[in-house]
């Protein structure tokens, strides 16, 4: 698929930031590109493990946590009986872990429930608060879920349940952009449009971090371990959920990444070891691809319970039990999910798309939806609703493309819903089955994206010559890591770049590796997905049996351009720059 390129454009002079912070004037511009403008606000980026968060309860404090504060307090000294209501997902999780661990250490009388994915979907439902009352839970404190659920919290107040709202996700609002919140006793969500508290893109489990800590400090618990366990969490949710790493997501995961080999969680302790990171230097790659999965899977394909009993497991021998049981699952759900995406990839290339896809996959697996929706907006860059089949009703999960926000494209057609949620970038769905291709000509017909719109953009953050490219900016790049939403790994772009020679390499030999050369100044390229696109434009420009010569040849008469990022590799204790090639063109 073709890609846009194109260059950011910003009002800042590079130069003098560069200067007054001692950086190369690419890393300033990758910073001013994030919109950071001020010594302060770089300053914060760069050193981000030494920043201090915002305090929870400043001059713009987090609206309801003083009273969420005050009613954990009065449930703790009355010792009522606490219910923390998660997710299944991994910020679900560790949110629930978290406050589970914490509450516990404290001596409160604490249970958690995960719902089921399959038999109750996403939140509060009515059922299981009535289970909840019926265990004599007086206090029901949700985590990552609650915003929405009106009617649920409405009767677990008819209970007489203290009921507290930890959340992340938009308010539904109504006809004049109010927020319609539920009658909880308190309901924390940076989010709501009367909350004061400065950064709005916490995870629930950055939210429940923060929150966690100020309850231990008041309760004057110093426990620096459990401190520890508690940004751990944080951290893998932070990642996983895939919120802005900017502010605060990035001073947590930064400072989650350079501890967690140490953390004293048994449960991720074994997790790391058994996924082989053990002393490994971990990253956010080893989050988002390796850790991560794991503890979705037991979500997607059994129950969520399993991966929270790991977080909160105490003994090394239960914890290695349970983290071995969601690498298995996380296996079967790689196999599961790479069979049918690859089936509805290739039904999908035999039609005309719809701008908004919505599909309908009776006997796919109701929990690989969300993933199967990802990996299909991937390769046809289209905003993808997959519905599968369910116990009551259909169910559906969405992934969006930048320019889209499915969130508020859905709201436009809640009377279609029996229930739904999310985020511009995602969102979850339940409704009549006679009503999905209402849905899906509904979207269609209310998209306003382009066609511009629909080719995937690689953004540029400065075009460079080589000869700016060197170590010491190579390492100043590394530095601007974790990457992620909000932060991507910067990208660069060059110009009639000589291909000295090029060559497949790997165990499939599908891995171009070039030598690029501009100005007297070479470096190793390498592109793990661009040989069958080098083939197809050089085909095009040069016709068949020319492009087989050159390919035999290892070498291209005419230059090129490149988009790529800048690497370190080191092999054997020597480190060198390797330029990892994203996207190419023939020069004009």
């Amino acid at each position: 698929m073709e890609s846009r390129w194109t260059q950011k454009r910003i009002k800042v002079d590079i130069q003098k930031m560069s200067e007054v912070l001692h950086i190369r004037q690419a890393t300033a511009c990758v910073l001013a590109n994030r919109g950071i403008t001020t010594k302060k606000q770089a300053n914060t980026f760069l050193y981000a493990e030494n920043t201090p968060l915002y305090p929870v309860l400043g001059e713009k404090p987090m609206k309801d946590a003083e009273k969420a504060m005050q009613l954990l307090e009065e449930a703790l000294k009355k010792d009522q009986k606490i219910a923390i209501y998660g997710d299944y997902d991994v910020d679900g999780v560790t949110s629930t872990s978290i406050w589970y661990k914490v509450l516990s250490y404290c001596g409160a009388d604490v249970m958690y429930y995960i719902p089921h994915r399959q038999k109750e979907g996403y939140g509060l439902n009515i059922k299981a608060v009535e289970l909840l009352h019926q265990k004599g839970i007086q206090f029901l404190l949700t985590c990552d879920n609650g915003i929405s659920a009106q009617k649920e919290i409405e009767i677990a107040k008819e209970f007489g349940m203290t009921v507290v709202v930890i959340d992340h996700h938009e308010a539904p609002f109504d006809e004049n952009g109010n927020d319609i919140v539920p009658i909880a006793d308190a309901v924390i969500d940076p989010k709501q449009k009367q909350c004061a508290y400065p950064f709005k893109a916490l995870c629930a489990a950055g939210l429940c971090y923060k929150l966690a800590l100020l309850f231990l400090e008041r309760q004057q618990v110093h426990n620096v371990a459990l401190e520890m366990e508690c940004l751990h969490l944080a951290t893998l949710a932070t990642v996983c959920d895939i919120v802005d790493l900017m502010e605060e997501n990035r001073i947590i995961v930064k400072r989650g990444l350079k501890t967690m080999i140490q953390t004293s969680n048994v449960g991720l302790e074994a997790l790391l070891k058994e996924t082989n990171l053990e002393q490994k230097e971990l990253t956010e790659y080893h989050i988002g691809f390796v850790i991560g999965p794991c503890i979705n899977a037991a979500g997607r394909l059994e129950t969520a319970n399993t991966a929270v009993a790991l977080f909160c497991e105490n003994q090394p021998e239960q914890a290695q039990e349970y983290a071995l049981a969601l690498i298995k699952q996380n296996e079967s759900r790689k196999q599961m999910t790479e069979q049918a995406t690859e089936k509805i990839i290739e039904e999908l290339k035999r039609k005309s798309l719809d701008k908004v896809l919505v599909l309908f996959q009776e006997n796919l697996q109701e929990s690989i939806a969300g993933i199967v929706a990802g990996r299909i907006k991937e390769t046809f860059y289209r905003p993808t609703i997959l519905i599968t089949k369910s116990e009551d009703a259909a169910k559906g999960s969405g992934r969006s493309i930048e320019g889209y926000s499915m969130f508020e494209e859905l709201y436009a057609c809640k009377e279609l819903f029996i229930k739904f949620g999310g985020h511009p970038m995602a969102a979850g769905l339940s409704l009549p089955y006679e009503n999905i291709e209402i849905l899906q000509k509904k979207l269609n017909e209310n998209c306003k994206l382009t066609d511009q719109q629909l080719l995937p953009v690689l953004k540029i953050e400065k075009q460079l010559d080589f000869k700016e490219i060197d170590m010491t900016l190579a390492q100043e790049l590394q530095n601007l890591a974790p990457f992620g939403k909000g932060n991507h790994a910067p990208l660069f772009g060059s110009k009639n770049v000589n291909v000295v020679n090029f060559c497949l390499v790997g165990k499939e030999k599908n891995i171009l590796k070039m030598i690029l050369k501009q100005n007297g100044i070479s470096f190793n390229g390498i592109s793990f997905d661009g040989f069958h696109k080098l083939i197809e434009i050089t085909k095009q420009l040069y016709g068949e049996k020319n492009c087989d010569k050159m390919l035999s040849n290892g070498y291209f008469e005419q230059n090129m351009d490149f988009v790529y990022s800048i690497a370190i590799n080191t092999f054997r204790g020597e480190s060198m720059i390797q330029l990892h090639i994203k996207d190419f063109r023939f020069s004009l």
